[in-house]
Formats: structure tokens, C-alpha cells, sequence
């Protein structure tokens, strides 16, 4: 007992030892901080942010234990508003930022994006780890000034909020169009719980929930096996059965799809359903023939009686089962960067089996398919012609911008600057656009809270959300941008409508820095976003 009691003490000790000399500041969300980052001799112990009520907001601190001492804290905010405290966590990445095969002889550093919500406390020895803090500020939050207190390890800062009299839509009712598409099937892999079960949907939980809080306009449901043809560290298994039978007729088991749409409508998704795909880059389709009882692939074109065969059976039941749930004017048939010939034949066949099916794509820009498709996705490097966005706007027509593998920077790899996340949904709807679209939100990699390097592409670029619920600096900085999108509609919206030329002024001249779409040293993601909030917050409280 004697032995223990000592111990105790010893522990005891050596903690406070450790708080005494724990050091404790806000720093900047536009740096990657290394744990051996040395803290600035004036430390940051009270600062000021803006907000507008109905905005999430984000703020990093770093707590800094010194070499030689060890200690394990914990982070916890209190105030006036709703608010969270976590440490952020590190995962690998290193400099590729290319599509095609993931080089593996470039040196590999960690770099801090993980927001561990489930961990409450870490174990820290001689080194910094900053602390990622959101407040929710409820919408009918009365404007003025609030107070919050950070603590970590016995240090205390203050952290002001200005809010608003303006007040941002929900976000399932921004005029920002979200499109990230999702990968179920990773979340079943990672979490070994078997697809579709119980257990499956409530892991899924918290990603619909994300996906819902960034006002995600999009469910992402697959038709047929493996639209990408494999290059994904899980499968993209079909939502829809399609049975070929001893007849020649086809059946289709809807169950699953059913399911997926309906649970992500139950967490606040219930906007456009985009169903891939009628073009895979294999060009296999795979089906049960229930003569031979097995699984069997048709290898086709866009342009034989087989694939004309497949997909009108296809797309007039898919309607048919659409309409009974009242889906089908939700519902559009997606490609992903395919060729224009097989996108006319595709949609001939489209027309010929519904023609009031919504078709969409997210590639290259054809002047042939402008005014046939409901919703078109061009690269952010690309432009559609002058008059165009607005002339599909007028229609109803959703007209979006996204990045991939092909473009260095701005991007969502864990290798870019964070600011990037703010900067790229500013510029899609600064030049005209409704929104923007990335290809992955979960695409894990085997172990995707060490490492988020993958055999393709740069790395993170396959998903920039945790598991087990854990958010990520990329996705709080995304939100952000989105927001910032929204203030900038609002206020341009307000000014307009108000006759004020001078303010309307000030924030398109904040605006053209990032419209302009020049990123370089002299001209950081950073720093064009920082100027732009900065005029905001100073616009708002007018």
C-alpha cells in the first residue's frame, strides 16, 4: 500500500509539475503546426472572432508541454454558446499531387487534420498539439458579444464571439449545391460489420449527419457493379439486383437502394438522388442469370442491341419503381468523365425509356450536351461559355465546378494548405457557378486514421472525413467556405436591394482576388480568404 500511495503522489506530482509549465495560445487555422513546433514568446490568451447566428464557427489553439515533461490532458470549452473542444490528431501524406500511381519513395510526414471527437484526453510528452474548437451559434442567438473559456492541462484563454444581426440559411435551405459523393461500403469494411445491416446504418450515422450539416444536395446510389472500374480500396457494390431470367426477362431487387435513400432522407439528405451508372469505365454489367445460377458480366458498347436491351428494361421499371415512391423527379442517371459519343447514345436511350429522366455529368465540357443534361460539372481549371451558367440558371438547371487528382492546388488533399478548403467553394460561386463537387468523402484507405496515402492518387484526396465519427480540419475549413459563399450571396443581396453602391463596391473588389483564380506565393489561399473575411465581418456589423 505503501509502494502504491507513492506512486500516487509521484503521479500527482509530476502532472502538476507539467501544468505549471504547459503552455496554452490561439494560433491560426492556416497552418499545419508540427508537434515540435516552438510557441511564439507573446502567446495569444484572448482573441475575437466574428459570426453571423446560424454559423458554425472554428478556432485552433496549442498546447505546448515542454521536452522533458509529460502529461495527459484534456480539452473542455465553456461559455455562453454551444461549443466543443478536440485535439487534433496526424495522419501521414506526403508531396505527390498527381493522378496515377502513388510514387512510393517520397518522404512521408504527418500532418494535423484528424479532429478527434472521440478522444477525451491524450497523452502528450514534450511537444505541441493543437486543439480544434466549434461553436455551433444557434440561430436565434441574440446579436452582441459572448465569452467562451478554453482549458487544457489547468490553462485557461478566452475566446470572444462577435455575432450578428445576420443569420445564414439552414443548410439544407443554402443556395450552395454540395455534392461529395459517398462510399458506404468503405464505412462496412472498416467498421467488419456486414453491409446493409443494423449495425451498418448506425455507423453510417455520423457521415450523413456531417454530410447534412455542410448542406449536402446530393445521395450518391449505385446502379450496377463498380462504376470506376475497381480503382477505389472498396468496392462500389450495386444497390439494385438485376436478375436475368430463364425467360430472358429481367427482375430487380430494389431493397437496398430503397433502404439507402430513405436512411439518408431520415438524416436530412432528401435532395437529388445521382444514380451511376449507365457508362462504368469497364464497360462490364454485371447480373444473376437464374439459368445458370451464377453471376455473369455483358462486356458491351453504348451503341449494340445488348446494351439498348439492358438498359431500357432497366430504365422503364427504374421509373416505374421510382414514381411509386416518389422519387423520380429527384432522380437523375450520372455519368463520371465519359466521352461524348457514348453520353448521345446513352441519353438517346434515356429519352427513348423516359424521356423526363434527369441526366447528369461531372467531366469535360460539351457544347452538344448543354441543354440535355440537369445537372453539368466541369473541372475548376475549366470556363463554360459566357452567358451559359445564367442562361441554364434561368432553366433550373444546376451548373457546378470540381477538382480531382488533375489539379496540384487548390485541392482537398491533406498535403494542401487548409485555407484551400475555404478558397474553392468562394470561387465556384464568385465566377457564376451554383456549387462544387468532389468525388470522395470516404474513400478509406486500410488505415485512414494513420496513413492517408493511397496506390492512386495524391494522397487524402480519397476521403477527407474519420472514422468512427471524427471530423477533419479539411471538412470544417469546407463548411467555412460554403458559409462564406452564403455571407457573400446575402450581403451582395442586401446591398442591392438596399441601393448601397459603396458596400456592394467593397465586397466585389474583396471578392476579385479569388475570382480572378490566381494562386501563388504572393497571392495565398490564405491570405485572398482572410482579406475576404475580414471585409465581410467588418460589412456585417454595419
Amino acid at each position: 500500500m505503501k509502494t502504491g500511495k507513492s506512486i500516487l503522489i509521484a503521479t500527482a506530482m509530476l502532472a502538476n509539475a507539467a501544468s505549471m509549465c504547459a503552455q496554452l495560445t490561439w494560433a491560426s487555422k492556416d497552418i499545419h503546426y508540427a508537434s515540435d513546433y516552438a510557441l511564439p514568446n507573446q502567446l495569444t490568451t484572448d482573441t475575437l472572432i466574428h459570426a453571423w447566428r446560424g454559423e458554425r464557427v472554428g478556432a485552433v489553439a496549442l498546447i505546448h508541454i515542454p521536452q522533458g515533461q509529460t502529461a495527459v490532458c484534456s480539452a473542455k470549452i465553456s461559455g455562453q454558446l454551444p461549443a466543443s473542444a478536440s485535439f487534433v490528431d496526424y495522419v501521414l501524406t506526403d508531396d505527390f499531387r498527381n493522378c496515377g500511381i502513388h510514387p512510393d519513395t517520397l518522404p512521408a510526414w504527418r500532418v494535423p487534420d484528424i479532429i478527434d471527437t472521440q478522444a477525451g484526453s491524450v497523452h502528450l510528452s514534450g511537444e505541441t498539439r493543437p486543439v480544434w474548437v466549434t461553436v455551433e451559434v444557434p440561430r436565434d442567438a441574440k446579436p452582441g458579444k459572448y465569452k467562451e473559456t478554453l482549458s487544457v492541462d489547468g490553462q485557461q484563454i478566452s475566446l470572444n464571439i462577435s455575432v450578428s444581426e445576420m443569420t445564414l440559411p439552414k443548410p439544407s435551405q443554402q443556395a450552395f449545391h454540395l455534392n461529395l459523393w459517398q462510399q458506404p461500403y468503405s464505412v462496412a469494411r472498416y467498421g467488419k460489420v456486414e453491409p446493409w445491416s443494423k449495425e451498418h446504418f448506425n455507423l453510417l450515422k455520423p457521415y450523413a449527419q456531417y454530410l447534412a450539416r455542410a448542406g449536402q444536395s446530393t445521395v450518391s446510389a449505385i446502379l450496377f457493379y463498380e462504376p470506376w472500374g475497381e480503382q477505389s480500396n472498396d468496392l462500389f457494390l450495386p444497390m439494385i439486383e438485376t436478375t436475368k431470367k430463364a425467360d430472358g426477362s429481367w427482375s430487380y431487387d430494389y431493397r437496398i437502394f430503397d433502404r439507402w435513400v430513405q436512411f439518408m432522407a431520415d438524416n436530412g439528405i432528401d435532395g437529388m438522388i445521382e444514380c451511376f451508372t449507365m457508362i462504368p469505365w469497364e464497360m462490364n454489367f454485371r447480373y444473376f442469370d437464374e439459368s445458370a445460377g451464377e453471376y455473369r458480366f455483358l462486356k458491351t458498347t453504348t451503341d449494340t442491341p445488348e446494351y439498348r436491351d439492358l438498359w431500357l428494361n432497366f430504365l422503364k421499371a427504374f421509373a416505374s419503381h421510382l414514381k411509386e415512391k416518389g422519387w423520380f423527379e429527384r432522380t437523375m442517371i450520372s455519368m463520371d468523365e465519359r466521352n461524348l459519343s457514348d453520353m448521345l447514345n446513352a441519353y438517346a436511350i434515356i429519352q427513348e425509356a423516359e424521356p423526363r429522366f434527369k441526366v447528369s455529368l461531372a467531366g469535360n465540357y460539351h457544347p452538344e450536351l448543354i441543354d440535355k443534361l440537369y445537372s453539368y460539372t466541369i473541372l475548376l481549371t475549366e470556363a463554360y461559355p459566357p452567358g451559359t451558367v445564367e442562361r441554364r440558371r434561368e432553366k433550373g438547371l444546376v451548373t457546378n465546378l470540381y477538382t480531382c487528382c488533375s489539379r496540384p492546388e487548390p485541392n482537398l488533399f491533406s498535403n494542401n494548405a487548409s485555407a484551400d478548403a475555404v478558397w474553392i467553394p468562394v470561387y465556384c460561386t464568385s465566377t457564376g457557378h451554383d456549387g462544387y463537387l468532389h468525388w470522395s468523402f470516404m474513400n478509406w484507405t486500410d488505415n485512414p486514421l494513420d496513413d492517408s496515402r493511397f496506390k492512386l492518387f495524391a494522397p487524402g484526396d480519397t476521403y477527407f472525413i474519420y472514422p468512427e465519427g471524427r471530423s477533419s480540419v479539411r471538412y470544417e475549413r469546407l463548411v467555412e467556405g460554403i458559409q462564406l459563399s452564403e455571407k457573400a450571396r446575402l450581403l451582395r443581396e442586401k446591398f442591392i436591394a438596399n441601393g448601397d453602391a459603396a458596400s456592394l463596391d467593397r465586397l466585389e473588389k474583396a471578392l476579385n482576388p479569388i475570382k480572378m483564380g490566381i494562386v501563388d506565393t504572393r497571392s495565398t489561399t490564405a491570405a485572398t480568404v482572410n482579406y475576404l473575411k475580414a471585409t465581410i465581418d467588418q460589412l456585417s456589423s454595419r
